[in-house]
């Protein structure tokens, strides 16, 4: 059983994912960990090692052909990616994506601890910074594998998160999934 998530900025991707782990034994595979290390490793932000990715996407493809061999070892497990591309490596995956408010997206990254060096002084300068990267993402997506990040064609299930918790979204994905795969069988 493999769930590939992935969404918007602060939508709850990863909140969502360990809760599944935690309640329904699901391993679970953090790209975007991958991703920040490297930013820090370069002393970027989040924002500033997308930019760059925009025009260097060769991390981008080293870490994005690590998600089918590493699918493939885990095939017999529970297994989550919380991936921003998974979906497109992964066709035969339980597809999500988790969208939320503009609003509260701006909000839920002003109140994290995980902004790591970027530092906000106000909503507005956060909301540029998020709206960048979003459409830096759709844009490096676009070139480089030529799908859009943000069609909702893409996946099996799209929730916003905006008046959810975690533990009714990961309680809503987990039966769905399980319905997915016993059609599937």
């Amino acid at each position: 059983m493999i769930i590939s998530i992935t969404g918007k900025p602060c939508s709850g991707k990863t909140t969502i994912s360990d809760v599944l782990k935690k309640k329904y034994s699901f391993d679970v595979i953090k790209m975007g960990d991958l991703f920040k290390a490297e930013a820090a490793r370069r002393g970027m932000s989040s924002s500033e090692f997308s930019e760059f990715r925009v025009k260097d996407p060769s991390f981008d493809f080293y870490i994005d052909q690590q998600i089918v061999p590493t699918a493939e070892k885990l095939k017999d497990k529970r297994v989550i990616f919380d991936s921003r591309v998974a979906f497109h490596f992964l066709p035969e995956s339980f597809k999500i994506f988790i969208t939320l408010d503009e609003d509260e997206m701006v909000r839920r990254l002003l109140n994290s601890d995980r902004t790591g060096m970027e530092k906000y002084s106000d909503q507005k300068q956060a909301r540029a910074s998020l709206n960048q990267r979003c459409e830096n993402d759709i844009k490096r997506y676009k070139k480089i594998y030529n799908f859009d990040l943000e069609n909702m064609d893409n996946y099996d299930l799209v929730i916003d998160s905006t008046n959810r918790t975690p533990e009714d979204i990961a309680d809503e994905i987990y039966e769905k999934c399980v319905k997915f795969y016993n059609k599937k069988s």
